[in-house]
Order: C-alpha cells, then sequence, then structure tokens
C-alpha cells in the first residue's frame, strides 16, 4: 500500500531513515531546507541558505548531516541545529558542477555524485559529471568523470560495491570498491525502460533519480518522468515495478528498516509516499 504521509513540499529529495533519531529526514532543493518526519507531523529542521538546492543527505555516526548543495555547488557537513561545520567546492582547484546525491560507507568514507549544472549539462547531457570519495580525515578523491549526469548513488549492504545512476543514460552502474575506498571495475548493471510520461519536449528528464536499499541488499530506484520505482537485484534483475499513484516525478526512495517501508519523495506535487513492503 502507498499513502501520502506529507504533501505541499518544494521539490522533495532525499529521505534518509534516522536509526539513531527514529525520524525520517529530507530535503526540499526549491525549500532550501531540511525537514523532518516524526511519526505523521511534518516539520522545518534548518535551513541551507537562500539558493542553495539541498538535493542530497545523509546521516554520519555523530548525528550530522552530510548535504549536497546542488545549487550552491557545495558539500557542506551541518550539526543537528544547522550550523555550517566543514565545506567542500572544489577539486584540485576546479569547482564542482552541481553536487547531487550522497551515500555514507560503514568505514566513514563519504561518497557523492556531482552531476553536472542545469543548463549545459542536465540539459544537453554531455558527459561532464564525476563521482568522489571523501575519507574521515578530509582527503577527496575523484573516482569516475565523464558521466552523463551521475544522479543517485548507493553503497551495497555487504561494502562492496559503489552503484551510480547515469540519470541521462538511463541506466545503473555498478563499481567494486577497493579496501582503500577506491573503486576498480565498472560495469552497466541494469538500464531502464523508456517508457515516459512527459511531454515530448522534456523526455530528455526521464532516467534514474535517487536510489536506496532494502533489507535484502536490493536497489530501489527512482524512475524519474517514469511515475514510478524499480527493485533491481544486486545482479542487475529487475523484481518489481511499481507505479507511484500520482506524479510523474519521483526522485527519491530510501528504505526504514523498523517500520519495514519505504518512503518515496516526488517533486511534481510536492509528495512524501510512504510504501508498505510485504513481511516474509
Amino acid at each position: 500500500m502507498i499513502q501520502v504521509v506529507a504533501e505541499g513540499l518544494s521539490f522533495p529529495e532525499s529521505p534518509c531513515w534516522s536509526t539513531r533519531d527514529n525520524c525520517l529526514y529530507f530535503v526540499e532543493w526549491s525549500g532550501d531546507r531540511v525537514g523532518v518526519l516524526r511519526g505523521s507531523r511534518v516539520e522545518v529542521l534548518f535551513e541551507t541558505g537562500p539558493g542553495t538546492g539541498p538535493s542530497g543527505l545523509c546521516q554520519d555516526r555523530e548525528g550530522n548531516f552530510w548535504i549536497c548543495l546542488y545549487s550552491g555547488l557545495k558539500l557542506v557537513q551541518f550539526s543537528p541545529t544547522g550550523k555550517v561545520l566543514q565545506t567542500f567546492d572544489s577539486f584540485q582547484g576546479a569547482p564542482f558542477r552541481g553536487p547531487n546525491d550522497i551515500d555514507l560507507h560503514a568505514s566513514g568514507e563519504i561518497y557523492f555524485t556531482d552531476g553536472g549544472d542545469y543548463a549545459g549539462d542536465w540539459i544537453s547531457g554531455r558527459p561532464a559529471g564525476a563521482v568522489y570519495a571523501l575519507s574521515p580525515s578530509g582527503g577527496l578523491r575523484r573516482l569516475d568523470q565523464r558521466l552523463c549526469y551521475p544522479n543517485g548513488i548507493a553503497v551495497s549492504r555487504d561494502g562492496k560495491s559503489l552503484f551510480v545512476n547515469e540519470h541521462r543514460k538511463n541506466r545503473v552502474l555498478k563499481y567494486d570498491l577497493l579496501p582503500d575506498g577506491g573503486v576498480s571495475r565498472r560495469e552497466i548493471l541494469y538500464v531502464l525502460d523508456g517508457d515516459c510520461l512527459l511531454e515530448p519536449a522534456s523526455s530528455y528528464e526521464l532516467g534514474p533519480d535517487g536510489m536506496g536499499l532494502d533489507e535484502a541488499g536490493c536497489l530501489w530506484i527512482a524512475h524519474y518522468g517514469g511515475g514510478k520505482v524499480l527493485q533491481v537485484s544486486p545482479q542487475g534483475a529487475c523484481l518489481q515495478t511499481v507505479r507511484l499513484p500520482r506524479g510523474r516525478k519521483p526522485t527519491n526512495v530510501k528504505y526504514s528498516p523498523p517500520e519495514h517501508a519505504l518512503y518515496i519523495t516526488e517533486a511534481e506535487y510536492g509528495f512524501l509516499y510512504r510504501m508498505d513492503m510485504e513481511r516474509r
């Protein structure tokens, strides 16, 4: 069953279940803020600054937030009260083009995508995006580049693989993670279908946006422009497809272990959905 638990949000993104705080955090890209769902109540936790456009969020072991500020061209660590703790805005002197999504490895390594700017990279689809790793000591490495708008990112349950949605190629990439936090082999894990619900002039927007893992380690992928989420195995098999009741633009999906449910953000209507999963 899929139900709306919040509506009227300003381009919601990146739901993140916090076992530490027993609540769901998320960001609003157009609203420049971090929100929290506690029970059935949605509140604003803090604002990220005018025009910063938060798009990706994860929480570290200390309870601080790492947020990709897409419009602000930064990766920023915030305290739970919204105080800026650390900021990263470039790699080897070159400014980021649009940090997009983020995930955290059990080792403390932070992985994030730098998709690209809206006009030059998103619309054209040119291969200007990159994937980065930030070590616990603050060292920044570029793991891959010349990708066509890398978007969602996720670390496998066993910590041995890294998944990246190459949005403008409508596909999911899989990397082998090395013990030092780097990557080696890259393969195409899954290519999504071309069933686009958007108007012809906007059909280029179709692609995998954010994603998350369920308790079995399968990927749940938000198909932006397709109005659905897909469950894909770590080996690349599509296990099921779920259409949203309303909205063509799901942006991200994350799993809540204690509730055995998925939370899905949808941008067209500003919905936060909850999908209860079957217990086995």
